[in-house]
């Protein structure tokens, strides 16, 4: 073929010792890649809940009235992502302490 070169022993002797290196690379990636997936299962589990906790342990509905801190909208929905902009929030007030709650699937 055009453009490959034929084998020669240096070549198979330098591909034979860095095949150890790019398979400890891949299960490297392969860890890292299913570790977040192990955590975006968990994200995805807690945006699916009725209620969230502050610091405190006071429940807060996830749908409901919220107000946008980007368009300043307030809005009926689910607390993530607002009905009207689209922006998506990070933290929420509690509504029975005010202390604010961080939402667990922005978390990185």
């Amino acid at each position: 073929m055009k453009g490959f070169s034929t084998p020669t022993p240096a070549r198979i002797v330098v591909a034979v010792l860095l095949l150890p290196v790019f398979a400890l690379y891949g299960l490297y990636v392969a860890l890292v890649e299913a570790a977040a997936l192990v955590a975006g299962l968990g994200r995805s589990r807690a945006a699916h809940a009725d209620t969230l906790h502050c610091p405190h342990g006071h429940p807060n509905a996830t749908v409901g009235r919220f107000a946008c801190a980007s368009c300043h909208a307030t809005y009926l929905g689910w607390v993530g992502r607002c009905a009207i902009c689209g922006a998506g929030a990070g933290w929420v007030p509690c509504e029975v302490c005010d202390v604010s709650i961080p939402l667990p699937w922005e978390r990185p």
